[in-house]
């Protein structure tokens, strides 16, 4: 007997609404608005073939929370924090200088070809134009005006009302500053915007200090108001123009 082989299409569950309505939006770039993990990913299969085994999570976790913070205060360069974090891991002076001299050029190539994730310009697009004012905030090796720049090389120029960078500031999430420089730049207060990041950590700062925050890719299970599952699914959080709505 031929047995047959049914096909069902589950709905798609409807997107968890805010707790109240929104007038401004602070977004995190890495992982949020373009994939940040290329570099990192080639860099374990370099390790891996000097020897070093280790799990993505933990080693690139040690990588931020010991190294890469100084980088982002603008306390050391990305070389020198990579270096030291190379010659950790037990790697020769040889082997050091062959991984920063391969991952320097590697990084020049990556931020060349960075291309936003799929439906974060049309989704960015559609919000600014509804006039609800978008803020970058990002712990960053960049200062906020060479942030801004790569920024607008994929596709958001005109859509940014301000780009805060913890390089900038001194401070990197979940520092309060980081937030309320934003908050302050779009002139909306913390209970009238929502924060949107992958980090946990940066989820629970921004609720801390009274913003809605809402998880896109989160690196782990987040205590987050709302989990995203696609970028575009904001628009189904912001009270957009009816004409909006309808639009695209």
């Amino acid at each position: 007997m031929r047995s047959l082989a049914f096909s069902i299409s589950l709905p798609i569950p409807p997107v968890t609404r805010l707790k109240q309505p929104i007038e401004g939006l602070l977004l995190d770039t890495c992982n949020v608005l373009y994939d940040a993990t290329g570099w990192r990913r080639w860099l374990l299969q370099v390790l891996r073939r000097f020897g070093l085994h280790s799990h993505y999570r933990s080693l690139f976790h040690v990588w931020e929370k010991d190294y890469l913070r100084p980088v982002f205060r603008g306390q050391c360069d990305f070389c020198h924090a990579l270096r030291t974090f190379l010659q950790a891991l037990g790697l020769s002076p040889g082997q050091i200088e062959e991984v920063a001299a391969a991952c320097q050029t590697r990084r020049i190539r990556w931020e060349a070809d960075t291309r936003l994730l799929p439906g974060v310009k049309s989704t960015l697009r559609r919000l600014s134009s509804a006039g609800i004012p978008l803020a970058i905030v990002s712990n960053s090796e960049y200062p906020g005006h060479v942030l801004r720049e790569r920024l607008e090389r994929m596709g958001l120029q005109d859509m940014l009302t301000a780009v805060v960078s913890s390089r900038d500031l001194g401070r990197i999430k979940p520092d309060p500053i980081c937030y309320q420089t934003a908050l302050k730049a779009l002139n909306v207060p913390a209970d009238l915007a929502a924060f949107v990041g992958d980090d946990p950590d940066e989820l629970a700062g921004a609720r801390r200090l009274g913003l809605q925050t809402i998880a896109f890719n989160p690196t782990y299970e987040p205590d987050s108001d709302i989990t995203l599952t696609r970028f575009a699914d904001l628009l189904e959080l912001v009270d957009l123009p009816i004409s909006q709505n309808r639009a695209g």
